[in-house]
């Protein structure tokens, strides 16, 4: 198991309007060649009318512009390539509204649109550039309302990769027996989980005996280039003392020995992980029927701690020594700080939606002095959705990352995971407390 790999197109040219539909037929054609459905390559190519016309006006007609579409199998990237010394992407937030006030507020709400005609979108800047990345999934029918089989119990079995057919009841199963919050993304869609195995991006094994009865489960991912997530085990309708959940977590661990993971972790672990296995990282709470959820996330080193840098900011300094010192991770801390530079004027945030878990993921995509007001703005419209899972992931590997710490602590957040090496850093998972009143 590799980090999955994608095939790509590219297309460069002028950010001149009269290149405009060329642009458009090029997105247009490369996302369906890519396997978009129609209505899904109209909405990015509709993105991508909306973003030319935004870069013709704001970068100059003589500009160069590179566009890339790439296929990642059960999704298609887009990715704008440009120099500019500016480029205001305040519209790409889950809080902007659109406006006609004047010109400028014009423009941006064709940014509006576009933020809102892709399922999620990255951007980072360089000494080449700055790059917006856009994200289209396909489109994927809910698994279908039929009961799924029922699992017996296996005398003997063996544990291997599932065929298509095998995946698709595997992910009925689960379905069948656990929450949706202890399952991996997408598994409401068994079509999208087969797309997604056969691109590599999931690897799951499965334990079934010779009969094709299939008793349990295990799913693992890449998270970053160093760290591999698992969901499970997963087992269904076995004896106690059933020893298939821990040859599933051997098997995982197998699979990954001479990759270069360094790391296997599980945040949303079930009951019959082995935790002997594993180290506590850290406690989340999620919303749910029942009431409030408690899910330890589990942390398994496979090889040995040589160290790292990670930046810090001074507020969140203390709860990062004291993390390191009990896990025994040996790190040297990088302090940023204000020394009075110019910041940006405006801060983005992305946010990924869990609705089975009533929940949401923030992450920074760019980091400016609103950042404060930007963070209050997002918790006041997620919580009036009665979304109270409120999640923030921050890249302790990219400084500027470090800076949103004083506003998150401002808004009722807290830091509660350090996620090793699952970022160009590590990662700290900060989470709002709940029931805490908006400042």
């Amino acid at each position: 198991m590799q980090p999955p790999q994608s095939s790509e197109v590219t297309l460069s040219l002028r950010a001149d309007p009269a290149f405009l539909q060329l642009a458009t037929s090029f997105v247009e054609r490369a996302a369906m060649m890519f396997g978009l459905g129609r209505d899904e390559a109209l909405a990015l190519t509709l993105a991508t009318e909306e973003i030319f016309t935004y870069l013709c006006e704001g970068i100059g007609s003589d500009s160069p512009l590179v566009m890339t579409c790439a296929s990642g199998g059960y999704y298609v990237t887009e990715e704008f390539h440009f120099a500019a010394k500016h480029f205001d992407m305040r519209a790409f937030n889950l809080t902007a509204r659109a406006s006609f006030e004047d010109e400028t507020a014009v423009r941006e709400t064709g940014l509006l649109i576009a933020s809102r005609m892709v399922d999620r979108f990255h951007f980072a800047g360089n000494d080449t550039g700055l790059r917006l990345t856009l994200v289209k999934e396909k489109a994927y029918p809910f698994a279908p309302d039929v009961e799924a089989p029922i699992a017996k119990p296996l005398k003997e079995y063996s544990v291997r990769e599932p065929h298509p057919e095998e995946l698709k009841l595997f992910v009925s199963l689960v379905n069948a027996h656990y929450r949706a919050d202890l399952t991996p993304p997408g598994f409401a869609f068994p079509g999208k989980i087969v797309d997604m195995v056969s691109c590599g991006e999931y690897a799951p094994e499965i334990a079934v005996d010779d009969s094709g009865r299939i008793g349990g489960g295990i799913v693992r991912r890449w998270d970053g280039t160093r760290l591999v997530e698992f969901f499970g085990p997963y087992v269904f309708n076995q004896p106690p003392g059933s020893s298939i959940a821990r040859d599933l977590v051997d098997a995982c661990i197998n699979a990954i020995a001479r990759s270069p993971a360094v790391g296997l972790i599980t945040r949303y672990p079930t009951p019959e992980l082995p935790q002997e296995y594993f180290e506590a990282l850290g406690t989340l709470f999620f919303p749910g029927v029942g009431g409030v959820t408690e899910l330890t996330a589990f942390y398994r080193h496979l090889e040995e701690d040589t160290g790292a840098t990670v930046w810090s900011h001074p507020s969140i300094e203390g709860f990062l020594k004291d993390e390191y010192r009990r896990l025994a991770f040996a790190r040297e801390l990088l302090p940023v700080r204000e020394d009075g530079e110019l910041p940006s004027p405006f801060s983005v945030l992305s946010a990924e939606f869990n609705r089975a878990g009533r929940g949401v993921t923030l992450r920074p995509v760019w980091w400016g002095s609103d950042a404060t007001e930007l963070v209050a703005a997002h918790v006041d419209i997620l919580t009036r959705e009665d979304i109270s899972g409120l999640l923030f992931e921050m890249d302790l590997g990219k400084p500027w990352q470090c800076h949103f710490s004083p506003a998150l602590l401002e808004c009722g957040f807290e830091p509660r995971l350090v996620l090793p090496y699952a970022g160009k850093g590590d990662l700290v998972v900060f989470q709002r407390r709940m029931g805490e009143p908006l400042r």
